[in-house]
């Protein structure tokens, strides 16, 4: 068995839950089938799953090509191998939708599956981040003349927090969450500026309209959203996607979701400020010190550089 195919089987399942949205709606029929029941698809032949999604041996085909494989032999040998490496380390599947809080779940339940889909979100993400990316990203922000930054709804917590974070490292940064706001400052942009949308969809209008205009004038694009293959996704130049599953019935993805963005925009302030070495430092002593007199006059302990 190969590197390669090892590591395609660990993301399969991860990419396949960003994708699914995405497909048609006879190909999802096939996908919730593979994400609900991955060990037991890798056993079954091409006609039985088609039988079981209430579909066409032709359509499971063409949804292996819409996930990124050759077919369907492919699927069943990532699927069998995600599914002995799992098993080995002594750990199932990624959770699919049998996960989603019921109606009638009790309170323990509603816990741990909160705590399950938040874990998997970060694991998720890990597992499947685009390095290449996030060194691309980090490159751009540290040299940029002013960073916008868009999102709105249950990403405007991120996008809140990504600003205060770029902030403290001396950046020049602005958060915003009104359209009309960001669309007038993206159009003032220039080559040399850095914009950020943030939509774990990708497909929100309120942060689209700013990314076209900031595009059009020439700033770098990012975007930090769920889906690779969304319009938000298009407009950037830089992609760096999250993995946040959503729960159907109570619509915890923004719980999730927030989650799985918050990891992504942590590591690039993390990344940052290494990039940035002793610039950060200096901005975060500055910063320390500004916060320190809103305490009446005490001292706030420097954070340890790093040797």
């Amino acid at each position: 068995m190969s590197v390669s195919t090892e590591s395609d089987a660990e993301t399969l399942i991860v990419r396949l839950r960003g994708l699914l949205p995405t497909l048609a709606e006879s190909e999802r029929a096939v996908g919730r089938l593979v994400l609900d029941q991955p060990a037991e698809i890798a056993r079954v032949g091409i006609s039985e799953l088609a039988r079981r999604a209430g579909t066409s041996a032709t359509t499971v085909t063409r949804f292996c090509r819409s996930i990124g494989l050759n077919g369907y032999q492919e699927l069943r040998l990532m699927l069998a191998v995600a599914g002995y490496k799992q098993e080995a380390a002594g750990r199932q599947l990624p959770i699919g939708a049998d996960a989603e809080i019921a109606a009638d779940d009790p309170l323990p339940a509603i816990t741990r599956k909160v705590a399950l889909a938040s874990q998997q979100a970060i694991q998720d993400t890990f597992e499947t981040f685009d390095i290449s990316a996030l060194a691309q990203a980090v490159s751009a922000i540290s040299d940029a003349r002013k960073i916008d930054i868009y999102g709105v709804g249950a990403s405007d917590v991120v996008v809140a927090d990504l600003h205060h974070k770029l902030s403290h490292l001396g950046l020049v940064a602005v958060a915003y969450s009104d359209v009309h706001s960001s669309l007038g400052s993206a159009a003032h942009l220039r080559s040399e500026d850095v914009a950020i949308g943030v939509s774990h969809s990708g497909h929100t209008h309120e942060v689209l309209d700013p990314m076209r205009v900031a595009r059009e004038r020439g700033a770098v694009t990012i975007a930090v959203t769920n889906y690779p293959r969304s319009t938000l996704a298009e407009l950037a130049d830089i992609v760096l996607a999250s993995a946040g599953q959503e729960d159907v019935l109570f619509r915890t993805g923004a719980t999730v979701s927030r989650i799985a963005q918050l990891y992504v925009t942590d590591c690039l302030f993390v990344a940052l400020a290494q990039h940035r070495g002793e610039q950060a430092w200096a901005a975060f002593e500055q910063a320390q010190q500004a916060i320190s007199s809103r305490t009446g006059g005490e001292s706030v302990r420097s954070a340890r550089r790093p040797n």
